[in-house]
């Protein structure tokens, strides 16, 4: 008889026991699967390699030196990008994971002089130096002030983003293996043009200018711009605005670095478009080179040829004409409407300079 009231005990706890894991399979199922019991992501957190190393120098206030561990404490970010080589052929689809450029350079105080009348990070080119000596060359803005959302990043890792039907016979990806160091990519471009292996070095950069044909710089000063002067070299000329064409842009929402959002409403911009007065205007003007706008009252603020003439951001740049149907009070103005903040939109903007790098050396 207590061997029956045994069993039957036994019985009734398997019963229970099967009917709570039935419960508790029924509740997980209407709440959602444990992610790590069934729905394991994919997007699992990469930390940085100890062996990393980055060095920052130049027209800095210190030389900064990061290593593996200092990016383990930064937030990183993780993207996907197709690779097209500069000569159109498909390289591959990719994800990466690394910490974004805009990230690190926050974090760096660039050199002031005394005499220095305005903060002059605008007007400075930002290079990338890998350890076999290549360099890939970037404005100050582009990293800083451009809109992020598709950020240009140090990367540390890389996986092959795989089909899901035959994954294992998938040949597409000329780079199936892992990065070593640290890989420059820069997804909001059309190419691998400027996507560098293995950097180590970021130097900052002012480029050599003719002053002496150029505005002096005069802080508060009140002035205005009604026409345009080209610069190269020691060179100057009348700008052109003939044949170019002039382009409306609705919904530009601006902010400013200092002083935060202005005005109660977004704008409407319009103006000539910018990448064509510079190709019009310096005829034989390629993406790999610089332009460095000037204001009358001497501001300075440079942009790259990479992203005036290859990016989505670079067509809606515009020499502003009017802003809500109204003329620019400074006259003529940059509008760097794909920028986050409009610190580059040179106001009263009287000359432009092109920048011909020869590799590293400006």
């Amino acid at each position: 008889m207590k061997k029956e009231k045994r069993i039957d005990a036994a019985l009734l706890f398997i019963i229970i026991l099967i009917f709570g894991l039935v419960l508790l399979n029924v509740i997980k199922k209407k709440n959602g699967v444990d992610t790590y019991s069934g729905a394991t992501p994919v997007a699992l957190e990469r930390k940085a390699p100890e062996g990393l190393s980055l060095t920052i120098d130049g027209k800095v206030k210190q030389t900064y030196r990061f290593t593996g561990e200092s990016f383990q404490r930064m937030a990183n970010i993780r993207i996907r990008t197709p690779e097209v080589s500069p000569g159109g052929e498909i390289l591959g689809a990719y994800i990466y994971t690394g910490i974004p450029v805009l990230y690190i350079m926050e974090g760096i105080v660039a050199e002031k002089k005394e005499s220095d009348v305005f903060d002059r990070p605008l007007d400075m080119v930002v290079i990338f130096t890998s350890y076999s000596g290549k360099t890939s060359c970037f404005s100050y803005g582009e990293l800083t002030t451009a809109n992020d959302s598709l950020p240009i990043i140090l990367a540390y890792h890389r996986e092959p983003i795989l089909p899901s039907k035959d994954p294992g016979k998938y040949d597409r990806n000329k780079y199936p293996e892992n990065i070593t160091g640290l890989r420059l990519v820069c997804p909001r471009e059309p190419d691998t043009a400027r996507y560098l292996d293995n950097v180590v070095r970021m130097t900052f950069k002012r480029p050599a200018t003719p002053d002496e044909l150029l505005p002096p710089m005069q802080k508060n000063k009140k002035c205005s711009s009604n026409s345009v002067e080209c610069v190269e070299g020691q060179n100057k000329w009348p700008a052109s605005f003939e044949d170019v064409p002039v382009k409306e842009i609705s919904g530009w929402f601006r902010i400013g670095h200092g002083r935060g959002i202005k005005g109660d409403s977004r704008y409407t911009a319009s103006g000539y478009h910018l990448s064509t007065f510079l190709k019009r205007n310096f005829p034989g003007c390629t993406a790999g080179d610089f332009f460095i706008f000037v204001a009358c009252d001497g501001y300075r603020s440079i942009f790259s040829g990479s992203e005036m003439f290859r990016t989505s951001a670079g067509d809606s740049f515009l020499l502003l004409k009017t802003l809500n149907g109204e003329p620019p009070k400074d006259g003529i103005t940059v509008g760097a409407i794909g920028d986050f903040f409009v610190d580059r939109c040179v106001r009263g903007l009287t000359h432009i300079v092109r920048v011909k790098p020869a590799g590293s050396q400006f």
